[in-house]
């Protein structure tokens, strides 16, 4: 399978026919599937999430796969009331875009027991809608090194919307075993929040990189695949929750905790004259990283690096605002809206001395 997330080089990661049947098999926790489950993902199967949730997962386990067929609005909508279907997979922006259309129309999902959200996570706006139509929402975690799925929340529970906390998870898949660890590589104790690296062991991680033996010792050491993610661990056993932060490279370091560049996105978008932004890390000439924004400006605004740094000096913290500002385009996005930040570094290597 192929894998490059939104900070990584293309590489493809090998496995078993017994690991995708295991992947499959793990998915019977979160979803307590019957046999008349009826699921359906419109995305590419070539994308690990809707392999293992939208074919591999019903078929091996009774339910029945669900073949969409390109359709759209309302055509969809028909599509899925009449093709009885239970489960949803997708990213957020195609619920976003089923909700539109079934307000535009005043109808509702009737059957839907469940949706499954991965590559990227709701608003807390979008999640209320669901949780007021009463149909709950599952966040999922992976990466295709584990054959998508590392943590996912469980289909019967529609949680509370005001404690919604977005990039929030939910448990670990059974028979994974998950541990972070510090700077130093050694694993965090305790049962408590502990934050860190990701490394889990289980049935399903790669057996390696294809052609990549270095890439290969680097993340596989022992049973233990080191997921390059950093985390916070909260509890053990059953009780045992995953929230995911972000990529290492993707984070700031500041006074020992690392810290994700989301607030700063934020203080970029709230600016009226701003399309789209980013902040992102690169890495100066002495090797120190960066926080560096890229800004899409609106049709005729008239604005200015200066402008875009002082907005963010009067938000955010002295750790956090811009060194620089990248005037572009298009902010470059995966098929969940998440940057791509391998091509920003790519694309505006040189900003900064």
């Amino acid at each position: 399978l192929r894998s490059r997330g939104a900070s990584g080089k293309p590489r493809f990661a090998q496995f078993t026919h017994k690991q995708l049947i295991s992947a499959a098999s793990n998915l019977r926790t979160p979803y307590h599937l019957t046999p008349s489950d009826r699921l359906l993902t419109t995305l590419s199967w070539a994308y690990p999430l809707a392999l293992t949730h939208g074919i591999l997962f019903p078929l091996m386990n009774g339910g029945t796969c669900v073949i969409d067929h390109g359709l759209q609005a309302v055509e969809f909508l028909d599509f899925l009331i009449e093709s009885r279907v239970t489960r949803l997979i997708g990213v957020p922006s195609f619920f976003l875009k089923l909700l539109i259309t079934c307000k535009n129309e005043k109808r509702v999902l009737p059957g839907t027991k469940s949706i499954t959200v991965g590559m990227g996570v709701f608003s807390a706006e979008l999640k209320k809608t669901f949780d007021l139509l009463k149909i709950p929402v599952a966040h999922c975690y992976g990466q295709v090194e584990n054959l998508w799925t590392l943590a996912m929340q469980d289909t019967r529970e529609p949680g509370d919307p005001t404690e919604y906390k977005r990039g929030f998870v939910g448990k670990p898949l059974p028979f994974l075993k998950c541990k972070v660890l510090d700077s130093n590589g050694d694993e965090v104790q305790g049962r408590d929040l502990r934050v860190g690296q990701l490394a889990i062991s289980g049935p399903t991680p790669m057996h390696s990189y294809l052609q990549r033996e270095k890439e290969t010792k680097m993340a596989l050491r022992g049973t233990w695949l080191y997921t390059g993610d950093i985390v916070q661990l909260d509890g053990e056993g059953e009780t045992l929750t995953v929230t995911f932060i972000g990529r290492k490279e993707d984070l700031l370091l500041v006074n020992g905790e690392m810290v994700s560049l989301q607030s700063v996105d934020s203080a970029l978008k709230r600016n009226p004259l701003v399309q789209d932004g980013a902040a992102f890390i690169i890495k100066d000439m002495k090797e120190r990283p960066a926080v560096v924004c890229a800004v899409v400006k609106k049709a005729g605004a008239l604005l200015s690096e200066k402008q875009i740094i002082e907005t963010c000096v009067t938000q955010l913290p002295d750790s956090l605002v811009p060194r620089a500002v990248a005037f572009t385009d298009l902010i470059p996005r995966d098929v969940g809206s998440n940057v791509i930040y391998s091509k920003l570094r790519g694309q505006f290597s040189g900003i900064i001395s």
